[in-house]
């Protein structure tokens, strides 16, 4: 594959995640999606909320980065690494299928 193919399937990653990311931070905002992140009940009902908040915030990063999303505070450069620390920190704090796949994407842009 050349460079500018590997550029556009990483994109098409990181977009999906990102979008799949933003979902998933909503459902847990709401409380719709259980048995993420157990261990953040000792906070309480409000653990749900938080991780939520924190999934939305760190899918807009993804998004405002890959351009899809024009917010300048949350943009970052576009990179490979900043892509791989993006979906590490999805998949730690529970966004599952969208951060693999950012992560899947940020290895795509090393290559």
């Amino acid at each position: 594959m050349s460079k500018a193919s590997n550029k556009k399937a990483a994109d098409l990653l990181i977009v999906i995640g990102g979008i799949i990311a933003l979902l998933t931070g909503i459902l847990t905002a709401i409380n719709w999606v259980s048995g993420y992140l157990s261990w953040f009940n000792v906070i309480g009902p409000l653990g749900g909320i938080v991780v939520g908040i924190v999934q939305i915030v760190v899918a807009l990063i993804v998004l405002a980065t890959s351009g899809v999303v024009d917010i300048p505070a949350l943009k970052l450069e576009n990179n490979g690494v900043v892509m791989i620390i993006l979906g590490i920190v999805l998949m730690v704090i529970g966004a599952g299928l969208g951060g693999l796949l950012v992560l899947i994407g940020g290895i795509i842009l090393l290559l």
